[in-house]
């Protein structure tokens, strides 16, 4: 919160309508925990009453081994190619805010 009310105020805006938050399936973060804190922590802000859109962003890996790109499971997951765990993990640990909107 404390990201979008400084960039709130530094574009000049009075009040934050929507924010809109990446979080990866991997992310460790509960979309309907965040959803359930978001008046709370943004009460006293210029978000207080916005609407919090959440983007859930898949699980992707990429296989150093046979070089197959997968969506597993969780991040634990073998390759489905040649069952390596020689992998990297190309996106869903994220959470980020890619944009809000406001007056």
């Amino acid at each position: 919160m404390e990201l979008v009310a400084e960039s709130a105020k530094r574009e000049g805006m009075a009040r934050v309508a929507r924010v809109v938050v990446e979080i990866g399936a991997a992310a460790a973060v509960d979309a309907e925990a965040l959803r359930f804190c978001f008046p709370i922590v943004s009460g006293d802000t210029l978000a207080a009453g916005a609407e919090l859109a959440i983007v859930e962003v898949p699980l992707r890996a990429h296989c150093y081994s046979c070089g197959a790109e997968f969506a597993p499971e969780t991040p634990f997951d073998p390759c489905p190619a040649c069952n390596g765990f020689d992998r990297a993990i190309l996106s869903g640990r994220e959470m980020r805010v890619v944009s809000f909107e406001g007056t």
